[in-house]
């Protein structure tokens, strides 16, 4: 089926290029740092995102947030802040569910729109000193001032074609353009593999990646913001339920912490929950089940329940941990907006 499909993977690709050799970008008034990947599904962008815009902040900085607002149930043609420096503007129907999980997350504006230009426009009555624009490695019509590029350990590359053939967004050589690496997910496959995805990395860019992984978890119920401790989870079944980019990353998220899912209840990613979804996996897993679901479908998954299933549910709410690197991307920040 690739072989089948690789015709199109390079009508794909032909067509990026010549849209980026076409489009002018715009220069924005404040320095731009872009988070994005080289692949279709999870890469942990998101989280970085959330690190950058956190570490900012921690130099009395103040960032926006540039998303597109993928898969929203309430399409705006123009651009429109999820949150504002003090509180969330829009619900989870208007914003989509990364916007508004990661304005829940970060103390700044989070703006949304497919018109990044538009965006960054609405943005300036909020001050901006620098703009983060997430999921950016492709997208031509403003000017970055950094590229950081997320890349998932556990499937870096994949068949090394281009979408609809593999994952691949662009050729392996567009991670020249790139200001800094990030392996993420780095402890979910052995030393040897991980070496040689930096090795090849190297090869290409002549960069040394950063390294990353999940970690200082905590795990809270769905309904509250109070954490749990784990030995509240001993002796109990516990199933996984997600609707991300990367379910095997959750999964070994999961048993990071000690437990193994008795069973995965795996959705496509960006889906939208109904009632029916939680109360059939509710009844299947039993008196003593209890469900693990990401801070991404805890979003969506509230709407759609009420409080005696939410007793049963959990969030597992992870930390983005540098295993090397970070002083390098820190040091990067901080020369953009000094």
């Amino acid at each position: 089926m690739k072989i089948l499909l690789y015709p199109l993977g390079a009508f794909y690709n032909f067509i990026s290029e010549l849209n980026r050799k076409f489009t002018k970008p715009v220069k924005l008034h404040k320095p731009v740092i872009s988070i994005g990947n080289i692949t279709w599904g999870g890469s942990g962008k998101t989280p970085v995102v959330i690190e950058t815009a956190k570490y900012i902040l921690s130099l009395q900085k103040m960032p926006v947030i540039l998303s597109r607002g993928y898969r929203r149930k309430t399409a705006t043609k123009e651009s429109i802040a999820v949150r504002d420096r003090e509180k969330i503007l829009r619900s989870l129907e208007m914003s989509g569910d990364e916007p508004y999980m990661t304005a829940k997350k970060v103390e700044c504006p989070v703006i949304i729109g497919a018109d990044r230009v538009q965006s960054a426009e609405l943005a300036k009555k909020f001050s901006p000193d620098v703009f983060i624009l997430d999921d950016g490695f492709q997208h031509w019509r403003l000017k970055r001032d950094l590229d950081v590029v997320c890349i998932n350990a556990g499937n870096p590359f994949g068949n090394g074609m281009i979408i609809p053939a593999g994952i691949l967004r662009e050729k392996l050589t567009a991670l020249k353009r790139a200001g800094i690496i990030i392996i993420t997910n780095c402890d979910s496959v052995g030393g040897n593999m991980l070496a040689e995805i930096q090795n090849k990395i190297c090869s290409i860019t002549g960069k040394q990646p950063l390294l990353a992984k999940y970690g200082d978890f905590k795990i809270k119920n769905i309904s509250s913001d109070q954490y749990m401790p784990f030995e509240f989870f001993q002796n109990k079944k516990v199933f996984m339920v997600c609707a991300i980019g990367s379910p095997s990353n959750f999964r070994k998220s999961i048993e990071k912490i000690g437990f193994i899912p008795e069973k995965e209840f795996i959705f496509r990613d960006h889906h939208e929950y109904l009632t029916e979804d939680m109360t059939g996996i509710l009844r299947d897993i039993g008196t003593d089940g209890i469900i693990i679901t990401t801070e991404k479908d805890a979003t969506k998954i509230k709407d759609v329940i009420n409080q005696a299933m939410a007793e049963k549910i959990f969030v597992l709410v992870p930390e983005i941990v540098f295993v090397s690197g970070r002083q390098e991307l820190e040091n990067k920040i901080r020369e953009l907006i000094k």
